[in-house]
């Protein structure tokens, strides 16, 4: 028998018992059976989205050169323009503990969700400082890798800021120091015939980085390599809604009757939970075309279930 039908006779026999007693019993009091593991499950996944999201927002604008030149005065002027593609490793133990309490198959404890964006960078006017925006709107109900009804979707808008310390030379490296933002909405869901779940995210994040790199070119031929590293730190501002319902007129009934807690909320107090960051990769120049290799780990979830890193592939004119 599924947990669904468990739930279902637990409910229906407490309203019994109520409808007895001729009283509804107190909200807070009110304990059936899977319900704690179903809000704590959701609860614990949109948590995990506060920190997992700006680890995915962040990666999505690596360029292998850190400052990549002046627009003015330089001849040709200095940007570049290009897409992303990459993915985040996600723990979804908790949504996969709700769905499974509520009978719903198929939802794995993790997942790596995909990115893809694009994204835009210019140089500064006098001053070695660069500007880049990259922007990301994706529905990956169909690349998800669960067995069951699983939908997630992404929105992503980011700016940054970096300022060239040293501008890579014939023998120097380039070091920068950059600042950025990132608003970051989307929504993660499971459904079967009998319930579903679903998470609703808004996470806004800050962020600041140094990024040192060297350019390894063949100046005629403008073919070579470009090795960077980078540590980042991050923080977060995020309220994440989260759901579920049974598809079931006479329990939902009840549910809503004896005010059962169906919908909650998973929030930070401002901008907090710090997160120091890793990333580093390898960018492959040749003429006017850069493709870069990047990963990012963060540093406090390293390991166990959460694990958090990731991976991108930038394809980019560079000027």
């Amino acid at each position: 028998m599924k947990i669904l039908k468990k739930l279902t006779i637990s409910v229906l026999l407490f309203a019994g018992a109520s409808a007895f007693t001729f009283a509804l019993p107190d909200a807070d009091k009110f304990d059936v059976p899977y319900i704690g593991k179903i809000n704590d499950g959701l609860d614990d996944f949109a948590g995990e989205l506060g920190f997992a999201v700006p680890q995915a927002a962040v990666e999505q604008n690596v360029y292998a050169d850190a400052f990549i030149g002046k627009v003015f005065p330089a001849v040709p002027p200095h940007f570049a323009v290009g897409f992303n593609a990459g993915f985040t490793h996600l723990n979804t133990s908790g949504i996969a503990d709700a769905a499974d309490a509520l009978g719903i198959d198929g939802v794995k404890s993790d997942m790596y969700f995909p990115v893809l964006n694009a994204d835009v960078r210019v140089g500064g006017v006098f001053l070695p400082f660069d500007l880049g925006l990259s922007f990301m709107t994706l529905d990956v109900s169909s690349l998800n890798t669960m067995d069951a009804d699983f939908t997630a979707e992404f929105f992503t808008f980011a700016v940054d800021a970096r300022y060239a310390l040293i501008e890579d030379g014939l023998i120097t490296p380039g070091v920068s120091v950059g600042v950025g933002y990132s608003m970051n909405k989307g929504s993660f869901g499971a459904s079967d015939k009998s319930a579903e779940v679903n998470v609703d995210y808004d996470v806004q994040t800050l962020y600041g980085q140094v990024q040192i790199s060297k350019a390894l070119n063949i100046p005629v031929v403008r073919i070579g390599f470009t090795p960077f590293l980078g540590l980042r730190g991050i923080i977060s501002n995020y309220s994440n809604d989260w759901n579920w319902k049974v598809h079931n007129d006479t329990v939902s009934t009840v549910i809503s009757a004896l005010n059962v807690k169906t919908s909650g909320t998973n929030a930070s107090d401002g901008y907090a939970g710090f997160q120091p960051q890793i990333y580093g990769g390898l960018g492959f120049n040749f003429m006017l075309i850069q493709v870069t290799a990047s990963a990012c780990a963060d540093l406090r979830h390293v390991g166990g279930d959460t694990n958090l890193w990731s991976g991108a592939l930038s394809l980019r004119l560079k000027m």
